[in-house]
C-alpha cells in the first residue's frame, strides 16, 4: 500500500515524548490483570504481573498526551488564560504548573500533581512536524496568520495560541474556526500520531529502528497511543458510556491513588475505545480498535524482550490506530449531517449563541483530524487526502453552500474514507 510522503523520516524518531492514555486492565491472553499478590501501597513497577504492559518508561509522551489535553481545554475559556499561560505550556515551561487533567476528574494521584513530577521540559512546539498542512493556503485571514501561504501546525497554532490568549478571540474565529477543537486535536495528529506511527512503521517496514534501543522506543509508541498498562477494566462495550465502565481513570493496583503513566485512558486510546463500542453495538463487523492496538502493543513488547521480530504486532497496532483516525472523520461528518437535517436553502451562520446550521465543533473536529491523516497513512494518497479536505472544506461554508449541496459534499468525503478502509454501511452509519 501507499505511504503518505508526509510521514515522518526516521530521524525523527529519536527526540521520542509524553503521552500516557488512559486505559487498564486486561493481559496478552484476555485475563482483567488483577493479580491477588499485589497489596494496596505496592508498586506496580515492582510487580510486573499486575498490569499486562510491563514497563512505565513513557513519561514524556504521558506529559504529550495531558498537555495536548490542557491547551485544548484552555482555548475553549480564553479569557481566563493569558498569553503567557499558553505559551509556557505549549513552549516547555510548563514543570511547576498543575496537570489539569487531575482536578478535571476529581482523581488523587500522589506524587503526580504538576508535569515536573511525570516528565521535564516537554516542549509541544519543538515536537511537532514542520511539514505544511495540505490545503492551509486556502484559510482565509480570520484561520491563519499567513493567508494565501501554506502553513504548518506549529505555526498555525502559534497564532490560535495568541489570538485566544492575548486577543481574547474565542471559542471560534468569525469563520467559525472553534480554537480548543485546534489546539488539541491538531496536537492529536503531530506530535502524537504522527510520531508514534513513525516508530511503528519502522517496526512493521523493519522489524526494528534504526538506530536507539528497540524496547525504548516501543514504550515511546506506547505512550504515544495512550493506553493504560491493564485495558480490560476500564471496558464496557454494551453498557458503559462511550465504552468505558466507569471513567478514564481507575486505581488498578488498589494503592489509593491513580497512576497517569498506568492507570489513565488519554485521548486516543479513548477514541479507540468508543469507536469500537459503538461497531460492537451494530448488525454489522464490530472491528475493536482498542483490543486489537493493545494486544499487539503488549505482545510485540514481549516479543522485543524475546528477540524475537515485533514488525507482525506493529502492523496490527499502527492499522488499528489508523483506522481510528479515519472514522474520527467519519463521526464528526455525520455530526455535520446530522446538524443539517431539515435545513434548507444556503447554509447560515452562527446566530447569538448558537454555532450555525453546520455545527463548528463537528467541523473543526473534522477537519483536524484529516489533517491527521497526513502525517501517517497506509491507504490514502495525498490526491485522497487532498480531495477530503476538498469535500470537508475550508471553514463552515456559510453564505457559499446549500445544505443539500454540503451534505453532498460530505456524503463524498465519508464514501472515500469507507472504500480505501473497507468499512461496513453499518458500522459508517453508526460512528
Amino acid at each position: 500500500m501507499h505511504r503518505s510522503i508526509l510521514r515522518f523520516t526516521r530521524t525523527l524518531l529519536l527526540p521520542l515524548l509524553a503521552v500516557g492514555l488512559i486505559l487498564t486492565g486486561c493481559d496478552s491472553s484476555g485475563s482483567n490483570g488483577d493479580d491477588p499478590g499485589n497489596t494496596p501501597g505496592d508498586d506496580p513497577g515492582d510487580d510486573p504481573s499486575a498490569f499486562a504492559y510491563p514497563s512505565t518508561t513513557y513519561g514524556e509522551q504521558t506529559v504529550v498526551n495531558l498537555l495536548a489535553f490542557d491547551l485544548g481545554v484552555r482555548a475553549s475559556n480564553a479569557s481566563d488564560n493569558d498569553a503567557a499561560t499558553f505559551d509556557a505550556l505549549y513552549t516547555g515551561n510548563a514543570d511547576d504548573r498543575t496537570i489539569r487533567a487531575v482536578p478535571a476528574q476529581n482523581i488523587s494521584t500522589e506524587g503526580q500533581s504538576v508535569y515536573g513530577d511525570i516528565a521535564t521540559g516537554v516542549n509541544l512546539a519543538d515536537l511537532t512536524s514542520d511539514d505544511v498542512l495540505i490545503r492551509s493556503d486556502q484559510l482565509e485571514e480570520p484561520d491563519s496568520p499567513n493567508a494565501g501561504s501554506l502553513v504548518n501546525t506549529d505555526e498555525l497554532l502559534g497564532f490560535y495560541f495568541q489570538e485566544a490568549g492575548a486577543n481574547d478571540v474565542g471559542p471560534a474565529t468569525s469563520n467559525g474556526f472553534v480554537l480548543n477543537q485546534f489546539a488539541e486535536k491538531m496536537l492529536l495528529g503531530t506530535p502524537i500520531y504522527g510520531k508514534g506511527a513513525a516508530i511503528l512503521s519502522d517496526f512493521a517496514d523493519d522489524g526494528a529502528v534504526s538506530s536507539g534501543d528497540a524496547a525504548e522506543q516501543w514504550d515511546a509508541a506506547f505512550g504515544y497511543f495512550g493506553f493504560p498498562r491493564a485495558l480490560e477494566p476500564f471496558l464496557d462495550y454494551a453498557n458503559g458510556e462511550e465504552g468505558l465502565a466507569s471513567g478514564n481513570a481507575l486505581d488498578v493496583d488498589d494503592n489509593g491513588s491513580v497512576d497517569l503513566r498506568s492507570e489513565y485512558v488519554h485521548t486516543w486510546a479513548s477514541y479507540a475505545i468508543e469507536r469500537s463500542a459503538a461497531a460492537a453495538n451494530t448488525d454489522g463487523p464490530s472491528p475493536d480498535f482498542a483490543r486489537d492496538a493493545f494486544s499487539a502493543l503488549v505482545d510485540g513488547r514481549e516479543a522485543i524482550e524475546n528477540g524475537e521480530d515485533p514488525s507482525a504486532q506493529a502492523e496490527t497496532a499502527l492499522d488499528a490506530w489508523e483506522e481510528v483516525v479515519a472514522v474520527n472523520v467519519i463521526h464528526y461528518i455525520n455530526s455535520m449531517k446530522s446538524n443539517l437535517e431539515g435545513v434548507s436553502g444556503t447554509l447560515e451562520g452562527p446566530q447569538g449563541d448558537s454555532s450555525g446550521d453546520v455545527g463548528e465543533d463537528a467541523w473543526g473536529e473534522a477537519k483536524a483530524f484529516a489533517w491527521n491523516l497526513q502525517f501517517y497513512s497506509d491507504q490514502l494518497s495525498e490526491s485522497q487526502l487532498q480531495t477530503l479536505h476538498d469535500r470537508i472544506g475550508n471553514d463552515p461554508p456559510y453564505g457559499d453552500l446549500t445544505a443539500d449541496d454540503y451534505t453532498e459534499d460530505l456524503n463524498q468525503a465519508n464514501q472515500l474514507l469507507q472504500e480505501a478502509y473497507g468499512f461496513s454501511d453499518d458500522n459508517v452509519a453508526a460512528w
